[in-house]
């Protein structure tokens, strides 16, 4: 046997250990790029808006904290808790973004390392406001890099980078003029599809980014009078620091544009503001935000042609008019009567100093002391409105601030011009997707119905006749939804993601620019006549077919002429009536759209009550009473007073219940045609009308009566079951019952018309309610006939032959 040499075994050892260590790094060296590389990889793939947002978010917990460490009784705890929750913060930033910061913006990547200084600074020291302070520059900061990245690769050729960056970044209110569509993605999606050009494109981009952080930069000036008002110390450092972030982004073309000195004198104003803020002297913060004001006054972010000044122009003038057209609805006695107005005139109020923020520097070339007045104005309404004022002392103030806008600008609009509402809908739409993007959902859902008022009040009332098929698509586009897709309603409803919401009023404001084009066509005389007939055919045909069927059995039967006149009476009520109150809406009181639908479903509902009492007794005469019996019977025989009143009832509901819409319908037509088609095709139509009630009272008298009543009750019923379902429509518009679309029901204009078969839910709930107490109550009748005809025993045990039942 071999033996093994003690010094070789020696050498294979050492060998082998050098092996295994080798091997142990090697697999150590792997695991760790390993991770590395997924580490790098997750970072790479979390969104840079992402990791701003949660740097947000960490430092506003870290706010929370000091919150907590007020009422603790050992703040400490709390106070490392926020530093530690800024450390977090800092470390996604050098892991995310910084490395981009460095490169690209050092200045910036400066600037966001200072403010997380401060900001654990201020936690450490338990410091609420400079911390607040330290948040809203941190948060521009980050802006501003994302802002400087974005033009920087876009100019480089990365579009995609580009695009990706551009996703944190900040909007601002929208308006007519300035809306939610976004310009910059859209430049950057032109460059991919080389479309644009990529200097092109950035230009765009720049004036987009420019306009928004402009808007902002005022916005937060005003949010820190709101936070001095109500002794928010907090919110004012807060705001006085987003507010120099601002003007950091902005600093570069302000110095452009405005030159060094008055830049520079601006910078100190906003490091004097956020000082005074952090010292809570309030009456310097009013003096620096004042004079901020004054230089921000000479500045323009974005150049406007002499053609968009005009467009803002009539836009500033329009939204100044609305603001006391729509208060006036609203407020009286120092009450809120309307909130929807009230709000209407609120937000038209902060539409108007959005743009004439933007047209300030025009005006100010102009008159100087012109636009230091309008101004002031636009703040004396917000604070007479506020206090809920007298609406003759905001009609003055707004009858100043158009003199105003007319004298410098050369400019006036009409808020009764159909362009006018399809302004207001985009603005209203527009701010709707704003509050949709910001989660605030119930905000969404008000504006929603504030446009759909505006739509229904003016588009509306002249396309239903002119183009009923658009006017309906368009209502299904507000509401529940229209061809299988959900509409506004339904999607705020159910808090859909903002992209869908979008969607869905990207297709609303196609149709709405469709509505706006047929409209501006303008009507013949020769359609202006077809308009204004078939308005009096299509509202009062219903009407006059009841009324002529109840007319006729009270003339087959020779009943009392003074009976006739109880339906005669409650016609005539409901026409005077209808005249009353649309006058009475014009003059004295105030009918909002909803309030008009309400009116509208309950008088329509209360016609199905009508009607259905009077099928009924109808049926109950001409099924169960033995009919000769019944007919000799009424001859020279007075009705009983709850059918006479119940004859007056429906004279009076199914008028009403029409007559004060055709008001409107008429008023809205006139808008659009001459007086004398509008009179000719009422007369034409109303000459229609009274024919066909003549040719039903001639064949009540020539028909048998028992078809006759047969064919009656059927058209009452049909009838009724129209009114159930357009009923519930007009209250699901009012917002009084919500509206879920039923996708598999056919949407048919003729259905709607003719049988009020609406693919809601609701609608179609209701109507096979209707069918099914009404087939009970036949039943019942039918049933008590049946019964009433079996013989009783005779006392000598025979069996009585069958009589009459006489009223049953």
């Amino acid at each position: 046997m071999q033996r093994i040499d003690p010094s070789n075994l020696r050498g294979y050892s050492r060998r082998l250990t050098i092996l295994l260590i080798a091997a142990l790094l090697g697999i150590l060296l792997f695991l760790g790029v390993g991770i590395w590389s997924a580490l790098n990889a997750h970072a790479q793939t979390t969104p840079v808006w992402e990791s701003a947002g949660q740097i947000r978010d960490l430092a506003f917990q870290a706010q929370s904290e000091l919150y907590a460490a007020a009422r603790a009784s050992d703040p400490s705890v709390h106070c490392q808790a926020a530093a530690d929750l800024i450390d977090d913060a800092a470390d996604i930033y050098q892991a995310s973004l910084q490395p981009s910061f460095q490169e690209v913006t050092p200045g910036t990547d400066a600037l966001v390392l200072d403010a997380l200084t401060r900001a654990r600074t201020a936690a450490l020291n338990g410091d609420s406001s400079a911390l607040a302070a330290a948040r809203g520059r941190l948060w521009t900061a980050l802006l501003q890099g994302s802002q400087t990245l974005t033009l920087s690769t876009l100019k480089a050729g990365d579009s995609a980078s580009a695009a990706e960056w551009l996703r944190l970044r900040e909007y601002r209110e929208s308006t007519r003029v300035s809306t939610v569509d976004d310009p910059s993605a859209a430049a950057i999606a032109d460059v991919e599809q080389n479309q644009l050009s990529a200097e092109e494109a950035a230009g765009i981009v720049a004036n987009d980014l420019r306009d928004a952080y402009f808007f902002r930069l005022r916005d937060s000036l005003t949010q820190i009078e709101v936070a001095v008002e109500k002794d928010f110390p907090t919110r004012a450092a807060e705001w006085a620091g987003q507010a120099a972030g601002y003007f950091s982004i902005l600093q570069a073309d302000m110095t452009e544009k405005l030159g060094e000195d008055s830049t520079r004198s601006l910078s100190e104003s906003f490091a004097a503001l956020e000082t005074a803020a952090l010292h809570e002297d309030w009456s310097a913060v009013q003096t620096q935000v004042n004079t901020i004001r004054e230089a921000l006054s000479k500045y323009q972010p974005v150049e406007l042609t002499p053609a968009e000044v005009a467009e803002r122009g009539q836009l500033l003038y329009l939204f100044t008019d609305l603001i006391y057209i729509e208060y006036k609805n609203g407020v009286r006695d120092g009450q809120i009567t309307i909130a929807i107005e009230y709000q209407e005139a609120v937000t038209f109020r902060g539409q108007a100093e959005v743009v004439f923020e933007e047209l300030r520097p025009f005006i100010a070339a102009i008159d100087a002391d012109a636009a230091a007045r309008l101004e002031a104005i636009l703040g004396e309404l917000e604070t007479t409105m506020l206090n809920l004022g007298e609406p003759q002392d905001v009609k003055a103030l707004v009858d100043e601030a158009l003199g105003i806008v007319e004298n410098t600008l050369n400019v006036s609009a009409d808020a009764n011009d159909t362009s006018a509402s399809f302004t207001i809908l985009e603005t209203l739409l527009n701010e709707m997707l704003v509050s949709v993007r910001e989660g605030r959902y119930a905000d969404a859902e008000s504006t929603r119905l504030e446009a759909y008022a505006i739509f229904e009040s003016g588009p509306e009332q002249r396309l239903v006749h002119r183009a009923p098929i658009l006017s309906r698509e368009l209502e299904g586009l507000f509401w529940e939804g229209t061809e299988g897709q959900k509409g506004l309603a339904t999607l705020l409803a159910e808090k859909a993601s903002a992209e869908d919401i979008a969607a869905s009023t990207d297709q609303l404001n196609v149709k709405l620019n469709e509505a706006q084009d047929f409209l501006s066509l303008g009507m013949s005389g020769f359609l202006a006549v077809v308009n204004s007939m078939v308005i009096i055919l299509r509202e009062g045909l219903e009407a006059v077919l009841i009324l002529g069927a109840i007319l006729g059995y009270l003339r087959a039967t020779n009943s009392p002429r003074k009976f006739s006149a109880w339906v005669y009476l409650g016609t005539v009520a409901a026409i005077v009536l209808s005249v009353l109150t649309w006058w009475a809406a014009q003059s004295l009181i105030t009918i909002s759209v909803a309030s008009r639908e309400i009116i509208e479903g309950v008088a329509s509902l209360l016609a199905v009550a009508v009607l259905f009492y009077v099928t009924n007794w109808l049926f109950e005469k001409v099924y169960v009473v033995d009919w000769i019996v019944f007919v000799k019977e009424q001859v020279g025989k007075a009705l009983n007073t709850g059918s006479a009143l119940a004859l007056a009832g429906l004279g009076f509901t199914v008028v009403y219940r029409e007559g004060f819409e055709t008001v409107l319908f008429y008023q809205a037509l006139s808008f659009d045609a001459q007086a004398s088609s509008v009179w000719l095709g009422f007369i034409i139509g109303s000459l229609i009308i009274f024919a066909v009630a003549y040719a039903i009272l001639k064949l009540s008298k020539r028909l048998p009566l028992k078809p006759f009543f047969t064919v009656t009750g059927l058209l009452l019923m049909l009838l009724a079951f129209n009114f159930m379902g357009s009923g519930i429509r007009e209250l699901q518009e009012a917002g009084i019952i919500s509206a879920h679309l039923l996708t598999w029901m056919p949407e048919n204009l003729i259905l709607m018309e003719l049988f009020g078969i609406f693919p809601t839910l609701e609608t179609a709930l209701a109507q096979v309610l209707f069918l099914l107490i009404l087939l009970a109550t036949f039943s019942y009748s039918l049933w008590r006939k049946k019964k009433a005809l079996i013989p009783n025993p005779s006392p000598e045990g025979g069996r009585e032959s069958p009589l009459p039942s006489g009223e049953g």
